[in-house]
């Protein structure tokens, strides 16, 4: 009964429905349920999500922080000025919160593979920022074109000067190597797969894969400012996300934060 009690006041143990005016577009009041799941597959697509989110917010919760506020952040950071950034760097705010969403619930390559998309995204707008008119760019916009990050990212060193150009978008360079290693989950290669990073069928938490994961999305938000910025360079890194760039061992790669403070120097 002890034990019923204490579960009883954690307020992880409580779902509930939104109301119906948070939401901004709402066409009245939701109906009640109308096709219910039963119970019996409620649990199972359930249970072992839902208890990975809750070790690993036993654990995690100031990573867990951490990420939500850099979210918030971003969001904020998209402004209102509707360039070529501000669709991508929206679109990538999806990617960058699914990727939080399964972290916490230990979907750890799925959460990777989010990360791929949000920094091709963000590069995809910076291009389309710097060279409004560039045909592959047009092309992609109208949805006649693949614009994946390897064409992209010679196109953007092209684009920019010395030396940001080598700093930033040489082949081989840090932001290329993040890149295929985000790749690598996308692919579910071998050491980057859930099976490999599980040892089980999952989702099953694994603190250490955990740990590894929030610093590539930690990496991944950095880099996503670093593009930004090129692209929109009066954008102001908000103050609550300032600890990104002070704190190394939040990065996968120490390249992200000497970048972003060297093309602030460079663009100020």
């Amino acid at each position: 009964m002890a034990s019923d009690q204490r579960h009883s006041k954690d307020f992880r143990s409580i779902r509930t429905l939104l109301p119906d005016e948070v939401f901004l577009l709402s066409d009245g009041k939701r109906p009640g349920p109308t096709d219910l799941v039963s119970e019996e597959v409620w649990d199972g697509i359930m249970h072992l999500p839902d208890d990975v989110a809750i070790t690993t917010s036993n654990h995690h919760g100031t990573q867990l922080a951490a990420l939500y506020t850099l979210w918030g952040d971003w969001l904020r950071a998209i402004g209102r000025k509707e360039d070529a950034l501000f669709a991508s760097m929206l679109d990538a705010a999806d990617c960058l919160q699914s990727s939080t969403f399964d972290f916490l619930h230990g979907y750890y390559r799925s959460a990777v593979s989010n990360l791929r998309s949000a920094l091709e995204l963000v590069a995809i707008g910076t291009l389309g920022n710097l060279v409004p008119d560039d045909k592959v760019y047009l092309r992609w916009k109208s949805s006649g074109a693949s614009l994946a990050f390897p064409s992209c990212r010679p196109r953007l060193r092209n684009l920019t000067q010395e030396p940001i150009s080598t700093m930033l978008f040489k082949q081989g360079g840090w932001m290329e190597t993040l890149y295929y290693k985000l790749c690598d989950y996308a692919h579910s290669r071998p050491g980057a797969s859930d099976g490999d990073m599980w040892r089980s069928n999952g989702p099953i938490y694994v603190g250490s894969v955990a740990n590894g994961v929030f610093r590539l999305q930690t990496s991944t938000y950095g880099t996503c400012y670093v593009l930004a910025k090129i692209g929109r360079p009066e954008l102001i890194m908000p103050p609550n996300s300032e600890f990104l760039f002070k704190t190394s061992e939040l990065h996968w790669m120490d390249d992200i934060a000497s970048s972003f403070h060297t093309l602030s120097a460079v663009q100020g």
